[in-house]
């Protein structure tokens, strides 16, 4: 452990350099319009800062495998913090300066070119932790974790910013360091926790159930038809998304759908079926004419 403390003693003391440059550059008004410059300097101190946490991981977990030294990890994690709470102050006011000056999306540490991401000029799509929400928001922020032109720490940050503050998801996020190798781990626990398949297809299901019971239950104060399509259509398709066709699954979808629609529509849509030729009257082309 003291050869790992020797070594953390000369990053914390490289970064702390880097990080007064740094701030120097942001406090002068012509270092701070220097964008390449503050890009050079970000770039050193995201690596310091990484190769720093990495040494700080690993006397951590030594720290806490020795039962006799609670006192010491405490203080050890403090001091460690200290140093993440440098970095991410600087890192995000660089951000803000950056981004003030450009106009652009732009993430300082590294030259993004928005055009070469191909991203769309508008705001991300904001996540709150409510798994309805999960596949518009994985639909948006997928064009940046799939992007070849970021880096994990770039696609991390977006990830960050993506999460609602205070909310499961933003929670969930923060309980992982800013590092490459906790990318992937944040992304598979955001997606196991509030995008799973099989939990999706239940609360669609549910919401198609609910409009049955809202139906039969409100009579005369339901939902004009028109508006009742766009709310069964808007469920499908998010179940077509899911994989849940109305191909594979018109038995099961279309009584669901049928229980939804008041009931001089469901005579007009029986006499309509009667007229059909039984050839053309397969479940799966029925669903489809229903809607």
């Amino acid at each position: 452990m003291d050869a790992l403390k020797t070594k953390r003693k000369s990053l914390r003391t490289s970064f702390t350099a880097t990080a007064n440059k740094l701030k120097e550059c942001l406090a002068k008004k012509e270092d701070a319009k220097d964008g390449d410059k503050l890009r050079a300097l970000n770039s050193q101190l995201e690596d310091k800062f990484l190769r720093l946490d990495e040494i700080q991981n690993k006397i951590s977990s030594l720290l806490l495998e020795n039962t006799d030294t609670g006192a010491e990890y405490e203080t050890d994690f403090q001091a460690a913090e200290d140093y993440r709470d440098n970095f991410l102050e600087l890192k995000s006011k660089l951000e803000t300066l950056l981004n003030k000056d450009s106009g652009s999306f732009l993430e300082s540490s590294s030259e993004l070119d928005v055009v070469k991401l191909n991203l769309p000029k508008f705001e991300l799509k904001m996540f709150s932790g409510d798994p309805k929400e999960f596949l518009t928001f994985w639909s948006i922020f997928s064009k940046i974790h799939d992007s070849e032109e970021l880096t994990a720490i770039d696609k991390f940050q977006y990830l960050y910013q993506s999460m609602v503050p205070d909310s499961r998801a933003a929670r969930l996020i923060s309980s992982f360091p800013i590092t490459t190798e906790n990318y992937p781990k944040a992304v598979e626990q955001l997606k196991l926790r509030f995008g799973r398949e099989d939990l999706l297809v239940q609360i669609y299901v549910r919401h198609l159930l609910s409009l049955v019971l809202k139906n039969a239950t409100t009579g005369k104060n339901a939902p004009d038809l028109a508006t009742l399509y766009d709310m069964l259509e808007t469920k499908l398709r998010a179940l077509e998304s899911l994989g849940r066709t109305k191909e594979k699954f018109a038995d099961f979808l279309e009584p669901l759908v049928e229980s939804c629609l008041p009931e001089n529509v469901l005579r007009a849509w029986e006499r309509s079926r009667i007229s059909e030729s039984t050839e053309d009257a397969t479940s799966q082309r029925s669903l489809e004419k229903l809607m």
